[in-house]
């Protein structure tokens, strides 16, 4: 039994393209993946990633990332990221984010993002990085205090 065979009821290697429909996948990874109708746990495409009327846990894509009436917890791309109708409860894109009309993002990292009428994003790039160093400060103060 080879990685893709042990994979394959829940997805299979980053060889060959994906898609996901109308299922409960607990992985599923692929070089392009499509998740429509579905949920999984984790969706990881070595190109690009494109959920549809679905959801993911965690969403890493090595290429540009697109949801459309649909959600995730943390994205991490690559690539491009486009949200209509859906969020993400954190994304780091390499590449632009844009969040559309029904759009949410409660913490966005990248360096182009834009904001079209109707989307919202709770803490862009530079309220992420403050919140992050304010997090690193607390922790180091919480973690030296109960150490004595």
């Amino acid at each position: 039994m080879n990685d893709d065979d042990r994979w394959a009821g829940s997805g299979a290697g980053f060889g060959s393209d994906r898609n996901v429909s109308s299922s409960l996948v607990g992985i599923v990874r692929g070089h392009d993946v499509q998740v429509s109708g579905s949920a999984t746990a984790l969706a990881a495409a070595n190109g690009t990633l494109f959920l549809e009327h679905g959801g993911c846990g965690v969403v890493v894509a090595n290429g540009p990332a697109s949801i459309r009436f649909g959600g995730c917890g943390p994205l991490v791309a690559n690539g491009d990221v486009s949200i209509e109708y859906g969020g993400a409860q954190t994304v780091l894109a390499a590449g632009g984010a844009d969040i559309r009309s029904g759009g949410f993002v409660g913490l966005l990292a990248s360096p182009r993002v834009t904001v079209e009428g109707g989307g919202r994003v709770l803490l862009g790039t530079r309220q992420a990085i403050a919140f992050g160093a304010a997090a690193g400060v607390a922790f180091a103060l919480l973690s030296r205090l109960l150490r004595r």
